[in-house]
């Protein structure tokens, strides 16, 4: 495999890359751990933007480039950048307390800033900050025939900006504070503030049922595939939306003026604030210098029978974007294709 990758280094032709890709998804796909769409870009021209294996194995409807899949977590970077455009226009401050915006915002976390939450560095109790999310708001319970596990007050686990805790209902109260600060619902505000800006099409946040038409999601057993599905009622702002592999390449493009957010922002947006386990952490994005100083910008998401990946390496101008809709855990060949690349 390596030696295929190799070639990208050298050469960035459709056809080198194209090879070097089928290569490293051949052993993946043969052992039932990925089933996707892959596209790979280099200054804006689309270098490969292949699908592989099925959509829906049920009805044999195989993937095509053009296939949705649920990104899951990958749409933290897309609620990261709604709060970055509500600060643009002055209806927020990305260091404003999550009280000022969530009126029974418990006491004890007084200190937590917006700025917090998008950092995954609050310093409040995982579970505890979704038993307080769902006693008040009841709606992100995803079994509304049960009752909501009981909240009870806790004190900060450490000081807030100081310590990476990786969060979905951090980026769930960003969709709150978003729909606060901004007057109309998330999902409102999402649709005109960032996917119709963009262009974005084929990007929707999906609720109680699929939307019709994407992928569905699976995951391996001993001797084939079961339909690994869930409701994202309860991960609302932090892995609900579907999209495609050409809406993401749109997005990062984004990011490379000014047009969609002035540069200020697009610099806050894309620096380090707190290490964690996957590196340095920004609004959205996690970073990774590699021992030659070469740096890479990233997120990836993992759920519901499906995994996303999306990857910028901004010295090489290169986007790589793989959506899965296995659920595969282990992603290291994903990021050998990433590196060797780069």
């Amino acid at each position: 495999m390596y030696v295929a990758l190799s070639l990208l280094v050298l050469a960035f032709s459709a056809t080198d890359v194209e090879r070097a890709v089928d290569a490293a998804v051949a052993a993946p796909l043969r052992d039932r751990r990925f089933s996707g769409v892959v596209l790979v870009e280099k200054d804006h021209r689309v270098l490969l933007r292949k699908a592989y294996g099925m959509a829906d194995r049920e009805r044999a409807i195989p993937n095509t480039p053009d296939t949705r899949f649920m990104i899951m977590s990958v749409s933290k970077q897309f609620t990261a950048t709604l709060i970055l455009r509500l600060a643009a226009q002055k209806r927020l401050g990305l260091h404003d307390r999550v009280s000022d915006y969530l009126p029974d915002w418990p006491p004890e976390w007084d200190a937590v800033t917006i700025h917090d939450l998008l950092t995954h560095s609050a310093g409040t109790d995982i579970d505890t900050t979704y038993f307080w999310l769902v006693q008040h708001h009841p709606e992100y319970w995803p079994n509304p025939a049960e009752t909501p596990p009981p909240y009870t007050p806790r004190a900060l686990v450490s000081a807030p900006g100081t310590k990476f805790l990786y969060s979905n209902v951090g980026f769930t109260l960003l969709s709150r504070i978003a729909s606060a600060a901004g007057g109309r619902p998330f999902d409102e505000l999402m649709r005109s503030e960032v996917l119709c800006p963009l262009g974005l099409d084929n990007t929707e946040p999906e609720r109680r049922a699929p939307i019709a038409g994407r992928a569905r999601g699976y995951r391996r057993t001993e001797d084939g595939f079961a339909l690994s599905e869930q409701r994202t009622v309860d991960i609302v702002g932090a892995g609900d939306l579907v999209s495609t592999v050409d809406d993401l390449a749109k997005w990062d493009r984004a990011l490379n003026d000014d047009r969609f957010l002035p540069q200020s922002l697009r610099s806050l947006m894309l620096t380090p604030y707190v290490t964690g386990q996957y590196g340095g952490v920004g609004y959205g994005w996690f970073f990774r210098t590699d021992n030659d100083g070469r740096k890479l910008q990233f997120h990836s998401g993992d759920g519901a029978g499906f995994r996303a990946w999306n990857y910028r390496i901004p010295e090489s101008g290169l986007t790589v974007i793989v959506l899965s809709n296995v659920g595969e855990h282990d992603a290291s060949w994903v990021r050998a294709l990433v590196d060797a690349i780069r």
